[in-house]
């Protein structure tokens, strides 16, 4: 009986040691390591990530790219229509997600380091054939579009400013149900050829 109580205990100590080598070595590579910023020229597509150490996350599925050029922000008030470039095979969470528990795609915006709440207009997913529970998941496939719809105001920060940081949060799943971890995908437009008409 003790024997068996000693086994026990050590099979324990054991598990508890491996939980926290895997902690440490989760902590020592994080999941969503920072890339250089990607900055392009509104026409032109994202380059693929560079190569970094550490597991694999989101970025190594889905791309950014800005559809049109920054032309479109010439006039009142604009819209800059950003793409989500999707590996085949493979897709993102709608937004709104089809569950709480669910990471939903969700684009941010900032000027100058300081954060710029631009009205943003999402698809509407594709119910795929997913299912949890009884829930179909909505997700997006390759060339989803986002809108960032600039007011008037905005416009004229971003004209002033040059540029437009942006980011886009996803979460790749394969067609098959296999989750990576969320990325953030940054993509900065230039606006410094923008002239007023």
């Amino acid at each position: 009986m003790v024997i068996r109580h000693k086994v026990w205990l050590a099979s324990v100590a054991m598990l508890l040691l491996a939980g926290a080598a895997a902690f440490v070595l989760i902590d020592n590579n994080p999941v969503n390591t920072a890339s250089p910023k990607q900055t392009e020229r509104a026409s032109s597509d994202a380059p693929a990530p560079s190569a970094r150490s550490g597991l694999a996350n989101s970025s190594d599925k889905v791309r950014l790219k800005i559809v049109g050029d920054s032309k479109t922000l010439t006039g009142d008030a604009g819209e800059i229509v950003l793409a989500l470039d999707i590996e085949p095979g493979w897709h993102v969470n709608a937004n709104p997600a089809s569950m709480e528990f669910l990471i939903p795609t969700v684009a941010s915006s900032s000027v100058n380091g300081q954060s710029l709440e631009i009205p943003t207009r999402y698809p509407r997913g594709r119910v795929s054939d997913i299912t949890l529970g009884d829930t179909a998941l909505a997700v997006y496939d390759d060339d989803a579009s986002i809108r960032l719809l600039p007011d008037e105001k905005q416009t004229a920060m971003l004209k002033e400013a040059g540029k437009l940081d942006m980011t886009v949060r996803v979460q790749a799943c394969s067609d098959e149900g296999v989750c990576l971890a969320p990325a953030d995908l940054p993509l900065t437009l230039n606006l410094d050829d923008t002239k007023t008409q």
